[in-house]
């Protein structure tokens, strides 16, 4: 089976064969073991279940929290000319019923469906019906309240076992501590469990940590001796990412910048000119970086401090997948470690603001007590916050609190394309359009460009199709809005922003129970977290590779050699007289471009050896 699976990895992906720790994983489910894997950031997860997708009966249903990814894998299959459909959280009922209907009579492979979809009880209907090969739960992490990104609808994943308890279970993650590796075995209730782990090791990886009261220099600095290299500066505002990249650029280093505030065209226009290296230098939130798949990044620097290992892990980690030398770089000051602390307060609102913020989102929705439950709304947190006058900081985290709580889900920003459903028979809607000429070219057009309306919803694009009708793309959503307001079709119009999904119905004040002792559970774990990264930050005598290993489980790793603790270690042992001579020498021959080989050639036998060393060294360190 092994040898087909790489058949259908040459034939859809043009891979000749799989990187180790896929291959297990795939030999894993084509085994129908259950399996839990856990592989770092860029180790090509979504191969693992696509494939061996490929060669079973019965379709795969991914479970992903993650908007934008669903959308961006089920458009990439789609391209290679395989059948698959996303079922999210901004959905309707109508639009959830027949993409779960056409799963069952098997017009799709692959279902990727949101977590808070599967604790629906449609779902959960349909799912009996279904022919499932197995289940793939993408970010398995979320199930455990250890985590940074607990989700309570992780906790009901569950309910696969008892409807489908002969479906084996892939559980992927990037990273996940000990604790958290013990939760995913315990509430997916995994039997005869294959654990592939792969290896977080990133040998080619050089982990600084500097402290300095002038951060953008330093960063100006680093960037300007390797210009054109491709680099990623993370910092914590959006009003960050925008200023620091006019300022770079002001200075000769050409740069973009990234955040969830622009359009789906801004971030598409900055990410692809950041991969095609006309901006080698992007400066970004924590938005920037999902599906992001750079080899060649040589550096990554935080300008502003992430709140736990697991983020600065996952962000450092995009650096050197080329398996290039690359460098992590943190540059902090101690009013940094007090900020850090005053977010994570920040991050944890009193329980009145908690409750303000539910009672605000009903009232914006006008929901009223006992209604809402699977109800899903577009959500602008500028215009929300201005409304009700509330800080985007307090929106945001009342916000994961609620959504801690089960009631309700906040989407990551990804762009919807717009959607059509016919309501009515062809001959109904054609007769329509012969009443009027114009809104008629434009039905004409739709169906000509489009097939499968009738039964189901479609992708469409506005703009292609106003190109073809031969008038303004807003005359052509002015017709969908007028067809749709007649009850002709049913029109879901584009948007680039997330979306608030009601897990539950909308409860009055007065049962509204922000239960304390959960509160502070939470609030203790994230201390927790924080402090952790902060010793990570402020150590000075452990490597930093064995810590951040030493986190995920990984015991008795070797120290790096190339973190700025190793390196300041070496750099201790070579500070005698007799290092900087040879150093001096280095560095000049570095300077006059001479081959390896020719360095050591001039020094005498009884210091080539040390040469030898002192070349390695600064080579690390990043001098030569």
């Amino acid at each position: 089976m092994l040898e087909k699976a790489k058949q259908i990895l040459k034939q859809y992906w043009g891979y000749d064969d799989f990187r180790p720790d896929q291959k297990r994983v795939v030999s894993s489910i084509l085994e129908k073991k259950d399996t839990l894997a856990l592989l770092p950031t860029g180790g090509g997860k979504s191969i693992c279940y696509q494939v061996p997708g490929l060669l079973q009966d019965g379709i795969v249903i991914v479970i992903s929290p993650l908007i934008a990814l669903m959308n961006d894998q089920v458009s990439a299959l789609k391209e290679r000319k395989i059948p698959a459909i996303s079922i999210n959280s901004n959905m309707g009922f109508k639009e959830v019923l027949i993409a779960l209907e056409n799963t069952i009579y098997g017009k799709y492979k692959f279902l990727y469906v949101s977590p808070e979809r599967v604790a629906g009880e449609l779902f959960q209907q349909k799912l009996a019906d279904m022919n499932v090969a197995f289940f793939a739960i993408d970010e398995a992490h979320c199930i455990s309240q250890w985590g940074s990104d607990f989700r309570p609808s992780y906790l009901k994943l569950n309910i696969l076992r008892e409807i489908k308890p002969e479906a084996p279970i892939l559980a992927l993650t990037a990273s996940a501590p000990p604790k958290v590796v013990t939760d995913i075995y315990e509430y997916l209730n995994l039997k005869s469990t294959q654990f592939i782990q792969g290896d977080f090791e990133r040998k080619n990886l050089s982990y600084y940590f500097i402290k300095t009261d002038n951060k953008d220099n330093r960063i100006k600095q680093i960037l300007t001796k390797n210009k054109n290299a491709s680099s990623i500066v993370y910092g914590y505002t959006r009003k960050d990412a925008r200023e620091f990249s006019k300022w770079l650029s002001k200075n000769g280093l050409p740069s973009n910048f990234y955040h969830g505030g622009l359009t789906y065209e801004e971030r598409e226009k900055a990410r692809l000119s950041w991969m095609d290296n006309t901006f080698p230098i992007m400066c970004a939130t924590n938005a920037f970086g999902m599906g992001i798949d750079k080899p060649d990044v040589k550096f990554v620097l935080h300008q502003n401090l992430p709140l736990s290992i697991d983020a600065y892990y996952q962000e450092a980690g995009r650096a050197g997948r080329n398996g290039q030398k690359a460098w992590a770089i943190t540059l902090f000051n101690d009013s940094d470690l007090i900020d850090l602390k005053h977010r994570l307060k920040l991050s944890f609102p009193e329980i009145k603001e908690i409750k303000r913020v539910y009672k605000s989102l009903s009232s914006i929705y006008n929901l009223a007590p006992g209604t809402g439950k699977n109800r899903s709304f577009p959500f602008e947190i500028g215009a929300f916050c201005q409304r009700y006058n509330l800080k985007p900081i307090t929106v945001f985290s009342s916000i994961k609190f609620l959504e801690k709580e089960g009631l309700v889900n906040l989407s990551d920003s990804a762009r919807t394309p717009s959607k059509i459903h016919i309501r009515v028979s062809q001959q109904e809607l054609y007769s329509y359009g012969i009443r009027d000429k114009f809104i008629g070219k434009t039905i004409e057009i739709l169906l000509r460009s489009y097939s499968g309306l009738f039964d189901d919803y479609g992708t469409i694009n506005e703009t292609l199709l106003a190109q073809r009708i031969q008038i303004e793309r807003q005359q052509v959503v002015k017709h969908f809005r007028l067809l749709a307001k007649m009850k002709l079709i049913v029109y879901h119009e584009q948007t680039d922003s997330p979306w608030i999904f009601f897990s539950e119905e909308i409860l009055t004040e007065s049962n509204l129970r922000i239960s304390p002792e959960n509160y502070h559970h939470l609030k203790k774990l994230a201390e927790d977290r924080l402090d952790t990264f902060i010793e990570l930050l402020t150590e000075t005598t452990t490597c930093r590779n064995q810590m951040l290993m030493d986190y995920f489980g990984i015991k008795n790793t070797k120290e790096c050699g190339i973190c700025d603790v190793c390196l300041a270690n070496r750099k201790a042992k070579y500070s005698g007289e007799k290092y900087e001579k040879i150093t001096r020498q280095i560095i000049t021959l570095s300077e006059q471009r001479a081959a390896y080989g020719k360095m050591i050639e001039t020094f005498p036998e009884n210091e080539r050896e040390d040469a030898t060393e002192v070349i390695s060294f600064l080579r690390d360190e990043g001098k030569i």
